[in-house]
Order: structure tokens, then sequence, then C-alpha cells
């Protein structure tokens, strides 16, 4: 999949599926707008990616409706237009229900939702010239419940079903659609899963929930990102794609 010359924005990128999505972007010819709370981790992205020219920095937080307003216009600023927008950002942690109180809702739906719902919306005009696409990112707790994570499931069943919404309106200019991981080993992962506070080692304990008995990668994620936002995928749109070993096919 190539994508020379065309402008894409990454939520999220300054680390996990983000960064690894920047990465194949840029390996596929792209210029690439990167995203993260704020400018130093901003910096160490691209620090990481290698200080490419293709590289473009669009900081800010995009949990309000004005964080991404800010962040989409640094983008189509420095790219002068775009071509592919990747809602990466997200939060995830695990607090049973009786433990989640209105300030952790508010955070989770900020970032997971709001994040996707308002930058998408800035991105539009500039989508819609460009005839691009959206890829956002859900997770099997989009598809499925789990206990002890009911709002992480709130954020990501409402990005699935804001997905189909997306796609259903924008189209045929647009193409919206989503990717549901599995357990993937970023470093987010690693620290919602410690029993201690501190990022574990390693999520070899999360390998037999899946059929393929091992979690997977953040760089096979974005493998299925570049696919949804190439012209290799222009008949799709509305998708939810499960990238989660057999998880959600029934295996558990």
């Amino acid at each position: 999949m190539t994508f020379d010359n065309k402008a894409v924005l990454i939520t999220g990128a300054s680390r996990g599926i983000g960064r690894a999505t920047a990465q194949a972007f840029l390996d596929g010819g792209a210029r690439v707008a990167i995203n993260g709370r704020t400018q130093d981790s901003v910096a160490q992205a691209i620090e990481a990616l290698g200080n490419h020219d293709r590289l473009a920095t669009a900081p800010g937080d995009v949990a309000t409706a004005a964080g991404c307003e800010a962040v989409v216009g640094a983008a189509f600023e420095a790219l002068g237009g775009l071509d592919v927008l990747v809602n990466s950002a997200g939060v995830f942690e695990r607090r049973p229900l009786a433990e989640s109180d209105e300030a952790f809702w508010d955070s989770m739906i900020d970032i997971n939702v709001k994040g996707t719902y308002f930058c998408s919306r800035a991105a539009l005009p500039a989508l819609e010239e460009s005839g691009g696409a959206i890829v956002n990112l859900a997770s099997i707790a989009g598809l499925e419940g789990y206990a002890g994570v009911t709002v992480y499931c709130a954020s990501k069943g409402a990005i699935v079903n804001l997905t189909r919404a997306m796609a259903i309106e924008l189209a045929p200019a647009v193409r919206v659609n989503c990717v549901c991981p599995g357990v993937i080993d970023t470093d987010m992962a690693r620290m919602g899963f410690s029993e201690d506070g501190a990022p574990r080692a390693d999520l070899d304990d999360q390998a037999e929930f899946h059929p393929m008995k091992r979690v997977g990668t953040a760089e096979e994620v974005a493998q299925a990102i570049l696919y949804l936002a190439s012209p290799d995928a222009g008949f799709i749109t509305g998708a939810a794609l499960p990238i989660d070993g057999g998880v959600t096919a029934g295996g558990h």
C-alpha cells in the first residue's frame, strides 16, 4: 500500500498503536502530522520516527472540542490539506462499576469519544475536498462486554456505532471505518493490566484469552488501519474490523 504525498493526521501518535501507524504511513510515502498531548511527547515521537522531513507536529489535548479544532488546524496548515484522519488517541483503565465516579467517566469519554467526534468534525471540510478517509480506534470492548471495564466498554461501543453513523452520513464523499483490537502489546496495555501501578514486563497471561494464543502487535493493527485508509478498501465503509486473534469469533 502506497500513500505517496498523501496528508495524514494521527491523533495519539506519540506512542503505541498511533506511533506504529505513523511509521507505517511514513514508510508508505505519506506526509504525517503527529499528535500527542504535549509538545515534548510529540518531539520524542518525531525523534523516534527518525526526524523525517515528511513529519509535522500537531500537539494538543483532544479531550475538548477546542483542542480538537486546534490539532486539526495545525495539521492542515502544516500539510496543506488532509487525506486521512486516524483517531488513535485513547485511554484504558480497569475500574469496577462501583468505583467508577463521574470524574473517571468524564475523562475516559472525553478522550475516547469526544476526541474522535470533534477531530472528525474539524477535519470534515478537508476530507470532503480530498475524498478522504477516517479510521477510528475502537476495541473488542466495543463489540463485547467485559467485567471491570464498564466505562471503557461504553466508550468503545460508542466509537463502533459512531463509526457506522458517520459512514452513512458522510458517504460517498468520505469513508469511515474502525478497527477493534484485542489485547495489543503496548505501554498502555501493560499499564492498564498492571496490578501494582507499575507497567508490567509482559502480557503473557493475556495470550490464553485469544484463540491464536498470543497478544497482538501495534504493527499488525497499523497495517489494518492502512488498508482501511487505502483505495484498496474503496468499497468498505461503516465496518468494525476485529484484530483480536479470534476472540470475537466466540473462542473464549
